[in-house]
């Protein structure tokens, strides 16, 4: 999807069926799949050169932060099996998480409410809510406060034309 205006990036996903809630921020670059099975919560930013994958159905909370090139991954194939059989299974992000620039989310995967997740990170099964997590695979870190209330206001959008 190519679009060089933001409100037109939240347009083309509007209208191939995502559920986008107001206040998102799309920047430019996105690659999206299966939008019909995509829902993004308010003033959620989804940054540059991202990959949302709603084939198998991904819902991002609110006041989530999507660095650049993140890649959520909602479907694979079954690289064991003899016919290379496609699988897949639903994302979930809960509200106030981060992910860091080139994370990668596999299929199947729950991140709690407030978790950050480091640049570079293969985040796969259940990570905790208001944790850190790195690597690869990503493992838990440490702990982030439990009393976080902030809301995304998008004003990095009005930065720049795109």
């Amino acid at each position: 999807m190519l679009c060089p205006i933001h409100s037109w990036r939240i347009q083309s996903l509007k209208l191939f069926g995502a559920e986008i809630g107001p206040g998102v921020t799309v920047y430019h670059g996105l690659k999206a799949r299966g939008a019909r099975r995509i829902s993004i919560g308010a003033r959620t930013s989804i940054g540059d050169a991202a990959t949302l994958d709603g084939r198998g159905g991904l819902s991002i909370g609110k006041d989530v932060n999507f660095s650049s090139e993140v890649q959520v991954w909602t479907a694979q194939h079954d690289w064991k099996s003899a016919d290379f059989a496609y699988s897949d299974a639903p994302v979930r992000i809960g509200d106030r998480c981060w992910l860091g620039p080139r994370v990668i989310v596999l299929p199947g995967t729950t991140i709690g409410e407030g978790t950050v997740v480091a640049a570079g990170a293969v985040a796969k099964g259940n990570l905790e809510p208001f944790c850190l997590y790195g690597g690869v695979p990503a493992k838990k870190l440490g702990e982030r406060p439990r009393n976080i209330d902030y809301q995304l206001d998008g004003s990095r959008s009005k930065l720049w034309w795109w």
